[in-house]
């Protein structure tokens, strides 16, 4: 019987597994969005500051500039007209630069900004006249300095701001393929997670269909599969009770069936040996007919339980002895319906010993050599090699006559399963022999398969390792 494992995992609903199952492949994605679009975010603000920065620093400069120039004309203006408007017009100009000056220091570091400093503070001071002039001019030329460094100054600004994108786009890039690949995982895990016990349950089913009705390994899984497991598990104790039905009911008919077959095959074996009075022809004809089927009836039988025998396995008896004997004998009971046929038996030449089942073996030789002698042509042939080598042993048996309908290839060894060729003689087949060869062999650890099929010769081949190997159903 199972055992089933509870856990506060497993026994979590279908339901619930697959909620948190995409909760958690699509947190990484949602966490990589919200980091994708904060960095955009800054980015952009940073960005919109840098051109508000620039366009202010590159106003500002442009307007010492032009100041500057407009100092140099109100001064030499003033050396010649020494009219006091134009002295005042200078002073508002000077007073206007130097309060750009002080903001333009605020947010840039240069070292012209102390030297012009220095001029202003002389200008205030000194009489606006010829030397002030020579002053003024001086300006200038350290204004334009100073608007050469804010260009420079913005420059670098954006070129940090571009390599500041860069390194976000790089870390973005790799924040993705670690979340992508923690996404991935994820998605793996819960996929096994979730496909497991389906594929446990599909195993479950297949062995049930196939007879295997022990199931001892665990099973671990959402609730929903957990409720079906059980199912599966009150399904296989149900079939177990069936067998054990099946198989009791198949003692008891062999038995009740045996008896009265027995005595009624003694009664007509007495009749035809005449014990009872001489018979009629009619009489036996109908006796000959009595004996025929009640022979076919306990040939049923006996297949029957080796069918159901075989089904449920068991110990055998494997010893290393020759094969050669053991094929004899199987050939032994079918020499009488040979003969009649008159076909004509190419037995191996060399033995190979091999460890086997005997009685296994038997069976299954007998089975295919009636099979080979029953649907075989008159007057064709019934070949039976052996062959060895480290690993197998072989055994083909073939004979001439009507090859096998494509039609029953796929059902050769389906029990009862009787194909289009019709069986010749008197007795009815049953249509379990071939899977009760089939059987034997498997039992051993072997394969049986038909190995050729065309130009009016049919062959099936048997298969069989080295004890402690297996062959490939």
């Amino acid at each position: 019987m199972n055992t089933v494992r509870v856990s506060s995992l497993q026994t979590r609903s279908l339901m619930q597994l697959v909620v948190l199952a995409f909760f958690l492949v699509v947190a990484p994605l949602g966490i990589l969005i919200y980091q994708a679009t904060d960095s955009m975010v800054t980015l952009s603000r940073q960005g919109r500051e840098h051109a508000k920065e620039a366009l202010d620093f590159f106003s500002r400069s442009q307007h010492l500039r032009e100041l500057s120039g407009d100092l140099v004309r109100s001064a030499r203006q003033f050396d010649v007209l020494k009219k006091p408007e134009i002295e005042d017009r200078f002073r508002g100009q000077l007073s206007e630069y130097k309060e750009l000056l002080q903001l333009h220091s605020f947010l840039i570091d240069s070292g012209n900004i102390e030297t012009i400093f220095i001029l202003i503070n002389d200008l205030e001071e000194l009489p606006l006249g010829s030397s002030s002039t020579e002053t003024v001019s001086a300006l200038v030329p350290l204004t334009q300095t100073l608007y050469d460094d804010t260009r420079k100054k913005l420059d670098q600004r954006l070129e940090y701001l571009n390599a500041k994108a860069e390194e976000q786009q790089n870390l973005l890039w790799l924040q993705a393929g670690l979340l992508i690949t923690l996404s991935t995982i994820l998605i793996l895990f819960f996929s096994i997670r979730i496909t497991q016990p389906v594929k446990q349950l599909m195993l479950r089913i297949k062995a049930l269909g196939h007879g295997q009705l022990d199931m001892s390994e665990p099973f671990n899984g959402p609730k929903e599969f957990l409720a079906l497991n059980q199912q599966l598990e009150w399904l296989e104790t149900h079939l177990q009770l069936l067998e054990q039905e099946k198989q009791a009911f198949l003692r008891h008919m062999s038995h009740e069936l045996k008896t009265p077959l027995t005595t009624l095959r003694e009664g007509t074996d007495l009749l035809a040996e005449g014990l009872a009075g001489p018979l009629t022809e009619n009489q036996k004809d109908i006796i000959n007919l009595m004996q025929e089927n009640s022979f076919s009836l306990q040939s049923l039988i006996e297949q029957l339980l080796d069918y159901n025998r075989l089904q449920h396995g068991g110990e055998h008896e494997m010893q290393s002895q020759p094969i050669l004997p053991v094929i004899n004998e199987s050939l032994a009971s079918h020499q009488l319906l040979l003969r009649q046929k008159q076909i004509k038996v190419k037995l191996p030449t060399q033995d190979s010993p091999w460890a086997v089942d005997k009685g296994l073996l038997q069976r299954a030789l007998s089975n295919l050599i009636s099979n080979a002698s029953v649907y075989g042509s008159e007057n064709g042939a019934l070949n039976i090699s052996l062959m060895s080598d480290d690993n197998n042993l072989t055994i083909e048996i073939g004979n001439t006559g009507p090859e096998i309908p494509e039609a029953d290839l796929g059902k050769l060894f389906d029990p009862f399963y009787q194909g289009v060729n019709k069986r010749q003689g008197s007795v009815k087949g049953s249509g379990i022999g071939l899977s009760i060869a089939r059987e034997a062999i498997r039992a051993m650890g072997g394969n049986l398969e038909l190995h050729n099929n065309q130009d009016g010769y049919v062959s099936f081949m048997i298969s069989l390792p080295q004890q402690g190997q297996a062959t490939d159903e």
